[in-house]
């Protein structure tokens, strides 16, 4: 089994980590092998990533559509705060899924509103329900999932960011580090490029809570899968 993944908090590599502790799938994440060129065999093939504007990031996306996938049996397992609405129907369009199971966790999108308080507590519950997601996987349950062709709203218009930095940040590159797009640049005036995710990996890591958007989001609780280190995230992320 591999499993790709895409993270930005940690979330995701909380979610693949756990798969592969109980199925000894090997874990593969998409930063990494976004500019290779593959075919990718095995058994069982799954992508875990969190959903943004109701889909895909665009470089899961990116990475699907650029690499060639073959597998007895397919699964994604899709991460979600607030809403979805046939989110996994955009992958379904791209590989043919078997299986695919949405799975509620701690926000980080603090655009809208805080971080929780503490998180421990909706991570228990994401947990109990990543058990089943677990057994299901294992036993290679199969449902159906509606397919949609169109790309989502993340690879049609994200890219430049908005972001800003306050007079707080003291230069520490941390928000570089766990980039997953390698779109932050200290050395640069345009400190921000045009290949942003959106996965606000940068704003909820920055440890002096230097970066935001809209000015609300300075007085927002940030988040990080406490179970995941930001060392963690700079390492899955680096190039």
């Amino acid at each position: 089994m591999t499993i790709f993944y895409f993270t930005g908090t940690g979330n995701s590599l909380f979610t693949a980590r756990r798969i592969a502790d109980a199925t000894g799938a090997r874990l593969v994440s998409i930063p990494q092998v976004i500019r290779t060129k593959e075919t990718y065999t095995d058994d069982c093939i799954g992508f875990v990533y969190p959903q943004y504007a109701n889909g895909l990031p665009k470089m899961v996306r990116a990475f699907i559509e650029g690499n060639t996938f073959k597998a007895d049996y397919f699964f994604a397992v899709d991460l979600w705060s607030f809403i979805h609405i046939n989110a996994l129907g955009e992958i379904a369009g791209l590989v043919p899924l078997d299986y695919g199971v949405y799975l509620k966790t701690p926000n980080n999108f603090i655009y809208l509103f805080g971080a929780p308080k503490d998180p421990a507590k909706p991570l228990a519950k994401t947990k109990k329900r990543l058990e089943i997601i677990i057994k299901d996987i294992i036993g290679q349950k199969r449902n159906r999932v509606k397919s949609r062709k169109a790309p989502g709203n993340a690879t049609k218009y994200f890219g430049k960011s908005g972001f800003n930095v306050t007079s707080a940040c003291t230069q520490c590159g941390v928000c570089a580090k766990v980039c997953p797009a390698e779109n932050i640049r200290l050395d640069s005036a345009e400190r921000f490029g045009t290949e942003c995710e959106l996965c606000y990996g940068c704003i909820n890591a920055c440890p002096p809570h230097a970066i935001f958007s809209k000015k609300a989001e300075l007085n927002r609780r940030q988040y990080k899968n406490p179970l995941i280190t930001v060392n963690e995230i700079i390492e899955a992320n680096k190039k």
